[in-house]
């Protein structure tokens, strides 16, 4: 194509030089051209332009579009070299091609994968917290008074008889709202140029107070700032064991000591390994007794749902009725705000902060039992 071009541009530029030239021997001999030769002259000198442009624009294109390398193959490669022709001219009797199809990775030939997004580490399940109901609140501190004992004297009475006295007494139940709370500090460039990681930070610093709050309202106790939880004292009744009896055995005893008061359980919370060596555990004929491990036995042994959380003490459980038992007071939910602090302007940092309000009111101390489920 190229050699066509250049063929085609010399045949035009030999007209117009050769057109020139009859006009300025005409201009020499009469002193004037005739028109037909100045038209002659002006169309070839534009064809000639014309000609000139389109093979500017061709240039430039082909200047600005990326080179394709065409990919041949073995056999083209190798008819191709230049030890082929030399074996052709009888030149020399062997002709070698080392054709690479293996690209050994260094420095510079190795272009690492990006993988969108981050790879996250472990996150621990959150077990506790939404067994419980949720009352928003606007105060530091929650005030109620609770039922502290009933003597229930009702009975049948004869006519004209005194009639027996029950009583009711009460006392104050304060529930402190407290402040769960960590930071870290990330650089301003990191802020500007990675969001990703940016937002990964405050989906950790968020799952960080989560995991402490699970935490505290399990076994919180109570100092200040620490959260009463439910193991705390005073807030569950003592369960006495069985010796001997199996973890299914202690739910099942448990859940009807409640009945017997009144409160129908509906959660228990057990450690993962005794929930584990449950489910392992066989008859003298090999057979599980919670089970074949290919079935889906279930985690509601004696209708109560067995709540899994290694906050758990192993070889202790709680159950209870949490409809009734306890209360979440959310003053605020995971707030992530971001600052300067004392010198994180100068040195180009910012801390992240993340923080939450809440407390845990523990009603019915007696519909809740606590302790080892086995002597």
């Amino acid at each position: 194509m190229d050699i066509e071009i250049k063929t085609a541009l010399d045949g035009i530029g030999d007209q117009v030089k050769q057109a020139i030239a009859k006009y300025e021997g005409q201009v020499k001999d009469a002193g004037s051209a005739a028109v037909e030769v100045k038209a002659e002259v002006v169309e070839l000198s534009e064809r000639f332009a014309e000609m000139n442009r389109v093979v500017s624009d061709i240039a430039q294109k082909q200047t600005a579009a990326p080179q394709t390398k065409l990919i041949m193959s073995a056999g083209e490669e190798f008819t191709k070299s230049e030890q082929f022709k030399q074996l052709v001219a009888g030149n020399v009797h062997r002709a070698r091609l080392e054709v690479k199809n293996t690209v050994v990775g260094n420095s510079t030939t190795v272009f690492p994968a990006q993988v969108p997004g981050i790879i996250p580490g472990d996150f621990k399940p959150l077990t506790i917290r939404d067994l419980f109901r949720v009352i928003p609140v606007s105060t530091n501190m929650v005030n109620s008074l609770r039922e502290a004992s009933n003597t229930n004297s009702a009975a049948e009475v004869a006519e004209a008889a005194a009639k027996a006295e029950s009583a009711v007494t009460f006392e104050q139940y304060n529930v402190p709202i407290t402040t769960v709370a960590h930071w870290l500090k990330v650089s301003n460039q990191l802020l500007a140029d990675a969001p990703a990681i940016v937002a990964y930070i405050e989906t950790r610093l968020r799952d960080g107070l989560a995991q402490r709050i699970d935490l505290q309202l399990l076994n919180g106790n109570g100092t200040a700032p620490n959260i009463s939880g439910l193991t705390d004292a005073g807030n569950f009744t003592a369960y006495t064991a069985t010796a001997a009896d199996l973890l299914t055995d202690a739910i099942n005893r448990a859940k009807y000591a409640l009945w017997a008061l009144g409160h129908v359980p509906d959660a228990v919370i057990v450690n993962p390994a005794d929930w584990g060596a449950m489910e392992r555990k066989k008859e003298t004929t090999g057979d599980y007794l919670y089970g074949m491990p290919g079935m889906a036995a279930g985690v509601n042994p004696f209708g109560v749902r067995v709540v899994l959380s290694s906050n758990m003490a192993a070889g202790s459980f709680w159950i209870g009725a949490t409809n009734t038992a306890a209360v979440l007071y959310a003053r605020s939910g995971a707030i992530i705000e971001m600052g300067y602090v004392n010198a994180d302007f100068t040195n180009n940092l910012v801390t992240i902060r993340a923080e939450e309000r809440l407390g845990l009111g523990v009603e019915k101390p007696t519909a809740t039992l606590y302790g080892a489920f086995t002597a």
